[in-house]
């Protein structure tokens, strides 16, 4: 028994039935059993009668062109026949009621968030029912009606497999951004606190232990780091301890970097850039979709959950993969099991042309959902026949035919999976980017410490070189005058004004003499026999030796 025919015996038992005014009111088995067996006759009956009816129907048929889900084509005659997974279920049933069907394709190729799409037939009464795996929307079920879920689908973003890890690349992977930063600190502070340490144990224990200057302690650190040895030798123990103590920090840091980095080089493991659907609404990552596709119906384009797609385009799956994912790195945004079937094909090419094994898995389908929604057929409101066609989709759904079409043409493996095993690979080019960096970054600081010097000492050198003129500049002129003084070009200058007054010195050149009321010293000597008289008066005397 059926769930349907359950339902149905259950509403039946809450009617009225004039022939049954005869049985006991009271519960009695024989009762309920009689009452539930004349409703199932009845709904046999009529299923019965819908089924004869339904062998004379021409139906007319809505689809959607959605790859191997469903789709049209016209035949020699010019005739539409439809195509994919849903119609195969469709012909199930037509080969158990005997009716016959027309396709028909709408205007657009939507479901319902614009005019013009399946929804606009299905309003209009212009089709009896959609054929295709469309979403459940309960904003459309005032208008129509759905049939049993045929499966859940699953929205999923396929993109082109990363050359690196998001976790990071090259020497910088193995650890996370904070790890490094407090490496860098780590850096910067125990040099400084080393030399403070063993400056204040030398200076209040007064002992005659060594006082490293701070550029070794810094110098210290920074070798011991690189795993070099260093010519520093503490004596106290508390110095010692403080060196072995940044020794084994270095030791257990360095174990931890070398495993790491080997794991990450030598394995094809990759993290994507996004781990949740929220990730591409967030780092305004651009994706694409087909048009008509359900996001836009469910209103997850205009969502800050995944933003605005580059493109919404009318391709095919096969064309958007190599146009828009190879060639310019988009996500795209599609529903199950069409994604993996475009990713298998893709695949499957690349065997054909014999391309490299490692070169196959070109593109990854994320483990997340963007978007999970059930998937039915659709129908006209009022459908007559929708009792009958609703069981036996049922029956299929139980007996799993409808997941079995959806997988048959798929491999039991998963296709290109993120992580492709612990198979070991060759080091790339690209591995040792940061290598290369950090070669060149060293080589270009110290080109630009080797000028720094170089003008740095050639300021030094033309200041020493003008000190060094004007010096002798200046002994050329004394050496000039001592010159003229041996040649008795000019007389030499009278003594100091000091030595007249100091009492033990004698000089016979030198006499009192008052002239005008005043008192003069008066020196009579030199080459041309002047006389010179010096002022007795402290500031005229004073004068007489500034311009002397």
């Amino acid at each position: 028994m059926g769930l349907i025919e359950i339902v149905l015996a259950g509403l039946l038992l809450n009617s009225t039935n004039p022939n049954l005014d005869s049985l006991d009111d009271s519960n009695s088995p024989d009762s309920t059993a009689l009452i539930i067996s004349e409703g199932l006759s009845k709904y046999r009956l009529q299923l019965r009668q819908l089924a004869n009816e339904l062998k004379n129907e021409n139906l007319i048929v809505a689809t959607l062109s959605n790859e191997k889900l469903s789709g049209s084509r016209i035949d020699r005659n010019k005739r539409r026949y439809g195509t994919g997974i849903a119609f195969e279920l469709l012909d199930i049933l037509q080969k158990k009621f005997g009716f016959n069907y027309t396709v028909i394709v709408p205007r657009k190729n939507i479901w319902g968030s614009e005019d013009g799409g399946v929804l606009t037939l299905l309003k209009n009464k212009e089709a009896d029912l959609s054929v295709a795996f469309l979403p459940v929307l309960s904003q459309y079920t005032d208008s129509i009606s759905y049939s049993p879920s045929l499966d859940t689908g699953r929205w999923l973003v396929l993109m082109k497999r990363p050359k690196e890890s998001a976790t990071g690349e090259g020497l910088l992977a193995p650890f996370t951004l904070p790890v490094w930063l407090l490496i860098l600190v780590s850096l910067f502070i125990v040099g400084p606190i080393i030399y403070c340490l063993i400056h204040l144990q030398t200076k209040l224990c007064k002992t005659n232990d060594r006082d490293f200057s701070l550029p070794a302690c810094v110098w210290f650190v920074y070798g011991a780091l690189l795993k070099q040895g260093s010519t520093l030798n503490p004596i106290s123990d508390s110095a010692r301890l403080l060196f072995a103590t940044w020794w084994i920090f270095i030791t257990i840091l360095t174990a931890f970097y070398t495993a790491n980095l080997t794991a990450f080089l030598t394995l094809s493991k990759f993290t994507l850039p996004i781990t949740k659907a929220t990730d591409i609404g967030k780092k305004h990552l651009p994706w694409v979709t087909t048009k008509g596709n359900a996001l836009e119906d469910t209103g997850y384009m205009n969502n800050r959950t995944l933003g605005y797609p580059r493109h919404y385009l009318n391709f095919t799956d096969n064309y958007i993969l190599g146009e828009y994912v190879n060639k310019r790195s988009l996500m795209f945004i599609r529903e199950t099991p069409i994604i993996q079937h475009t990713m298998y094909d893709d695949y499957k090419r690349k065997v054909r042309a014999g391309i490299d094994e490692e070169k196959r898995c070109t593109y990854v389908i994320t483990t997340f959902d963007v978007m999970k929604m059930p998937r039915a057929f659709a129908y006209a409101k009022n459908f007559k026949y929708k009792v009958l066609f609703d069981k036996t989709i049922l029956h299929l759904v139980e007996a799993g035919i409808i997941k079995y079409k959806l997988l048959k043409d798929l491999p039991d493996t998963q296709i290109c999976p993120l992580d492709l095993g612990s198979k070991e690979r060759r080091l790339r080019n690209s591995d040792l980017i940061m290598t290369y960096m950090i070669v060149g970054g060293g080589f270009i600081l110290a080109l630009i410490a080797f000028f720094t010097e170089l003008f740095i000492r050639r300021v030094i050198r033309r200041n020493k070189h003008q000190q060094q003129r004007f010096d002798n500049n200046n002994n050329e002129l004394l050496k000039s005058n001592r010159n003229l003084l041996k040649k008795k070009l000019i007389s030499p200058p009278p003594p100091g004004y000091y030595t007249f007054f100091n009492p033990t010195l004698y000089n016979q050149n030198v006499r009192k003499k008052m002239i005008n009321g005043r008192e003069y010293w008066v020196y009579e000597g030199g080459n041309d026999d002047r006389k010179t008289m010096i002022p007795l008066r402290t500031p005229s005397a004073l004068l007489f030796q500034f311009t002397n």
